[in-house]
């Protein structure tokens, strides 16, 4: 254990740059690819996780608006039903046939239109969905 701390010190030491009469050029140079590193680091953020992330949210977004009297919802917490009445921001879902519930609808995990398609919902980015 401490010859290999002794070995990526030693490691280190040799990587350093070496200060001599140009030791202002070198600097300059460690300072302009550490900012192109750093923008390349906030480029693959970009396109790996914020890019997704938003087109996941308008995804959802769009799904959640196109719900209509007469889909089939199931929610986040797993109650599954028909929509019989839609407001603003509530649902008034009917998932048995003397039992009607409300629910928000950010609550909604996926729908199913009257046409009979299976429920649909955005990809999770969490199970590596773009």
């Amino acid at each position: 254990m401490l010859s290999n701390i002794s070995f990526l010190a030693s490691q280190a030491y040799a990587m350093a740059p070496q200060q001599g009469a140009d030791g202002a050029a070198q600097q300059s140079g460690g300072s302009t690819m550490t900012i192109i590193m750093m923008v390349g680091f906030f480029m693959i953020l970009y396109f790996f996780l914020l890019r997704p992330q938003k087109k996941q949210q308008v995804e959802r977004q769009k799904m959640l608006d196109s719900i209509q009297k007469g889909d089939r919802i199931q929610t986040v917490g797993g109650l599954m039903g028909v929509v019989t009445a839609v407001d603003q921001k509530e649902l008034t879902v009917r998932i048995a046939p003397e039992v009607r519930v409300k629910i928000a609808r950010s609550a909604v995990a996926g729908i199913q239109k009257t046409t009979g398609e299976s429920i649909t919902a955005p990809k999770d980015a969490s199970s590596g969905g773009n």
